[in-house]
């Protein structure tokens, strides 16, 4: 009677524990070590991880005695638990134990945007050597398990053959069908001769495949080919943790309550006592074949850059009545579809007699829009020039090329200024007549002298003069000089791409130091990836969007680049590669070497003057 009160106490308090964390906060905080056992030397990492959420910051835990931690970084991943999905991320720590014992890590207190989150807890043995383990290994719980048709995914493109810079549309399928599955990272495949790959927040639903009905997330992207040829994308790779219930053993019980009621009772231990274990797995696709075929030489115009999708062209201005020095509005947008990342500016046909600015570009998911500001320099003006954009049409296989005819403005001249009058101080006269009589009569005696100048002393014959005589002349030479670099720079597209290269790089390396002071490696490495983009694009005279290593890796040996800085700039891409969607770690020495690295490519183009 005594064990079976002991029990229903025990029930009671689980009860009450449950019932309380219905109500509590979603997001959970936990912790977690890839091994619990590690001998002096070894290396553990503990991941904190919030689950319900991926935007927490990293924590900050203090420091444990008689252990060395470093953060390494963040990883967010999705969970398919019971059918359901949720999102979580994880910040993960390295362990360097500097002695032997016990250590507890957590619970761990940690506040944001006022909330407190109280972590669970490990505990860490740190041994002075490992033992050697001489049982037969026992069999793994997943080699137990059927995954053939259970858990899998499958790689589907949405065509076969297409141009270059023609957009594929990617599909990775995760599979699932009555496993728990969690810490699900994105999809990494091989793309060699293909752009960058960015795949977008999954989608969940069921789907029926082969008879059998599964929980389904969906991975979705475009990419396009960056020279033609023969390639074979994928296999596609997801790694994760198949998650294993294994129950503990209980001994029989003579407690007659308990006895009855055993089928309740095990429903409701096992949600408290069954322990978890996870299997880290790495699940593969098969492989496809794609032909990328190259765009056709016959009839592409004179101005085509590179477009292609099927697109409209709409031209505007405003206002259509300036005086001249006037700003006007120019917005040149492009709608439809097709890969908008080689969508460049159209063409203005003989901007003479405008000062012209850069355009602010704006692109979404259907479009692209140049807003550019012209200035009209002369009320002679009476129109803005026509604007052409040509793209490949890969429905109809044919260039096109759309012109937008002038728009009617009208400049007029600007308000002439009056000229400057100096007005001197304005004396009040209480007596003018008695006044007058005086000046008549009275010869006044100065009370200064003023300022003694020598005789013969004249102003033009100082160094001042000449001086102030050229410096008319040098402004002209300037303003000549000024003038000759604008026109340049609107004429010689080679020469305005290394002047953008240049100022890249500038702003590039600012944002560079900045995001590595930040250690944060993801955001890091997308800098890297964009300043890259944009350095090389106008470095190589091509769009910088659609700047891969593959895409620049002939144009580099074109130019004679010498291999070692070749393979330099691959190994950038692929450490970039890595961090965005591999969910690699990189500590702060390896991105300032990486940082050291880009210096020197960056120092070798400009010697060399591509």
């Amino acid at each position: 009677m005594k064990t079976g009160l002991i029990k229903f106490t025990i029930c009671f308090v689980l009860l009450t524990v449950l019932a309380a964390s219905v109500f509590a906060v979603d997001i959970k905080f936990e912790v977690s070590l890839d091994k619990d056992n590690v001998a002096i030397g070894e290396t553990a990492q503990m991941g904190l991880s919030f689950h319900g959420t991926q935007s927490m910051p990293a924590p900050d835990i203090g420091n444990v005695d008689g252990l060395e931690i470093h953060y390494i970084g963040p990883s967010t991943m999705m969970t398919v638990i019971n059918g359901q999905m949720s999102s979580s991320v994880t910040h993960m720590y390295s362990i360097l134990p500097l002695k032997i014992g016990k250590f507890q890590l957590g619970p761990f207190s940690f506040k944001y945007k006022n909330n407190t989150y109280t972590s669970t807890m490990a505990t860490l043995d740190v041994v002075a050597e490992r033992p050697v383990n001489k049982e037969p290994a026992q069999e793994s719980t997943v080699e137990k398990l059927n995954l053939e048709d259970r858990l899998f995914i499958v790689l589907d493109v949405g065509r076969k053959t297409a141009y270059v810079n023609e957009l594929i549309p990617i599909k990775v399928k995760f599979y699932v069908n009555r496993l728990n599955v969690s810490d699900i990272q994105l999809p990494t495949f091989i793309q060699e001769g293909f752009s960058k790959i960015e795949f977008k927040e999954p989608k969940q639903f069921k789907e029926e495949y082969g008879g059998i009905l599964y929980d389904v997330l969906e991975f979705s992207t475009n990419i396009f080919g960056t020279r033609p040829g023969d390639y074979r994308i994928g296999p596609a790779k997801i790694k994760c943790n198949l998650v294993v219930k294994k129950r503990p053993s209980r001994g029989s019980s003579t407690d007659q309550f308990f006895d009855e009621n055993r089928s309740a009772r095990d429903s409701f231990f096992d949600e408290f006592l069954t322990r978890v274990e996870r299997h880290a797995l790495e699940l593969s696709s098969q492989d496809i074949q794609i032909a990328i075929l190259p765009l056709p030489e016959e009839g592409r115009p004179k101005n085509f850059m590179g477009a292609v999708g099927d697109y409209q062209f709409i031209y505007s201005a405003s206002p259509a009545k300036v005086k001249a020095g006037d700003p006007i509005t120019v917005r040149m947008a492009i709608n439809g579809s097709g890969n908008f990342n080689t969508v460049l500016i159209p063409m203005m046909e003989n901007p003479d007699g405008f000062k012209v600015y850069e355009p602010e570009v704006k692109t979404t998911v259907n479009s692209k829009e140049f807003t550019q500001v012209l200035i009209p320099e002369s009320d002679q003006l009476t129109q803005i020039p026509k604007a052409i954009f040509s793209y490949f049409d890969t429905n109809k296989k044919v260039y096109r090329t759309i012109v937008q005819e002038p728009i009617a403005i009208q400049v007029e001249k600007g308000k002439d200024e009056l000229p400057s009058r100096v007005v001197g101080p304005v004396v009040q006269d209480n007596n003018p007549e008695e006044r007058g009589e005086l000046a008549r009569d009275i010869v006044y005696i100065k009370e200064s002298p003023g300022r003694w100048v020598p005789r013969g002393h004249d102003i033009y014959r100082g160094r001042v003069v000449p001086i102030l005589a050229i410096l008319p002349l040098i402004f002209l030479i300037s303003l000549y000089f000024v003038r000759r670099q604008i026109d340049r720079i609107r004429t010689d597209t080679v020469y305005a791409s290394r002047l953008n290269a240049v100022r890249s790089i500038k702003t590039g390396m600012g944002k560079l130091k900045h995001d590595l002071a930040r250690s944060d490696q993801k955001v890091f490495y997308e800098t890297l990836f964009e300043v890259l983009q944009n350095y090389l694009g106008n470095r190589l005279h091509i769009p910088p969007a659609g700047v891969t290593f593959d895409a620049i890796y002939e144009v580099l040996k074109d130019k004679d680049v010498e291999p070692d800085v070749v393979q330099k700039i691959k190994a950038l891409f692929g450490a970039c590669d890595e961090s965005r969607f591999g969910f690699s770690s990189s500590e702060g020495m390896k991105m300032r070497g990486d940082v050291r690295q880009f210096e020197e490519i960056v120092k070798y183009l400009e010697r060399k003057r591509l």
